[in-house]
């Protein structure tokens, strides 16, 4: 991890840059979370378009901590040493695997079987967001 890069980086593309390398450290990929998302989504959604999905009980916790954790953390990462950096990707990693389980019990997917069906659920808008924001820490 080329830190002096990441502080040079934009905010979106520090979060989405830690939280691949945290996904990557679990041994899934960005694609894969993002598609537990959407797949999410899809499943739980209103009966009308415009009616999404909300998490709810343990899957909102896990998501509301996951969420505000790298808010925090890519907005302050500039101002980080790299001992604080690195405990907060620990924790990154911690909360990344408390949420990709949470998601997985509640869409009742097997990581090792369904990868690739997980991942269809990925629209190209946000692929290609992602993939944008991963070249700027490239």
């Amino acid at each position: 991890m080329d830190i002096a890069k990441l502080k040079k980086s934009s905010a979106m593309s520090r979060r989405m840059y830690i939280i691949n390398y945290s996904a990557n450290k679990l041994g899934v990929d960005i694609y894969y979370l993002f598609g537990l998302l959407n797949m999410y989504n899809a499943k739980n959604r209103g009966r009308w378009f415009w009616q999404k999905a909300v998490f709810q009980g343990i899957l909102k916790e896990s998501f509301e901590k996951f969420n505000t954790f790298m808010d925090k953390f890519s907005q302050q990462f500039r101002s980080m040493d790299e001992n604080t950096i690195d405990s907060n990707l620990s924790e990154s990693r911690r909360l990344l695997e408390k949420l990709v389980a949470d998601l997985e019990t509640n869409l009742i997917v097997n990581r090792e079987e369904d990868q690739a069906s997980v991942r269809m659920y990925l629209d190209d808008n946000i692929k290609g967001l992602i993939d944008q924001s991963l070249r700027e820490t490239a």
